[in-house]
């Protein structure tokens, strides 16, 4: 037997259509505005770099030599905008071009630093231990991080900020010298790291 189709089953009407449109797009807009946030980028440049220290460990494990993260890759004493990961299959503490495992070079409006203690940035390090000089940017010593083929790493913290928007706060990456890495935050003007 056949049922008549009612009247009232039409589907959807353009008005109601359109207002889904809309919402859709509202979302959409408030979306891509955090993403393309300098406190977003921030966030995710301190996500990349613990990441990366993650991944040189365990290829230090997996490969059985030093896996070094160098933020002064010339040894010049100035800092880059990028940070290297290389490993040291020969052993001599130095880098060669065949031992480059990756090249991570920070967002445009991000760099290594902390945001000032007068403009509202830490007034310790992330370890809590001792005040952070303004010229801190990165503590490990000879300015890189090295992990062993036991998983243990060098002991400090490279610190980053966005210059131009202290609000969004100062992240610190760091590792300690059994290789445990961690991620903290210090919101601008806070009391504390998180």
């Amino acid at each position: 037997m056949l049922k008549k189709i009612s009247d009232n089953n039409k589907g959807f009407t353009l008005v109601e259509l359109m207002v889904v449109i809309v919402i859709i797009a509202v979302v959409a807009g408030l979306t891509m505005g955090e993403i393309n946030s300098t406190s977003h980028k921030l966030k995710s440049a301190a996500q990349t770099l613990q990441a990366k220290m993650q991944q040189a460990k365990l290829l230090a494990v997996k490969e059985n030599c030093n896996v070094f993260v160098d933020f002064d890759l010339d040894g010049g004493g100035v800092i880059d905008s990028f940070y290297t990961l290389w490993r040291d299959g020969d052993n001599s503490n130095t880098y060669s071009t065949s031992e480059l495992v990756e090249k991570v070079s920070l967002p445009n409006d991000i760099s290594f630093g902390a945001v000032a203690k007068a403009d509202g940035g830490p007034d310790k390090s992330a370890s809590g231990t001792s005040s952070i000089p303004s010229t801190t940017i990165i503590s490990f010593s000879g300015d890189s991080i090295r992990f062993s083929p036991q998983g243990t790493g060098s002991n400090g913290w490279a610190y980053l900020h966005a210059p131009n928007k202290d609000s969004a706060g100062t992240y610190a990456v760091g590792s300690n010298n059994v290789g445990r890495i961690q991620n903290r935050h210090w919101v601008t003007n806070g009391d504390n790291w998180r």
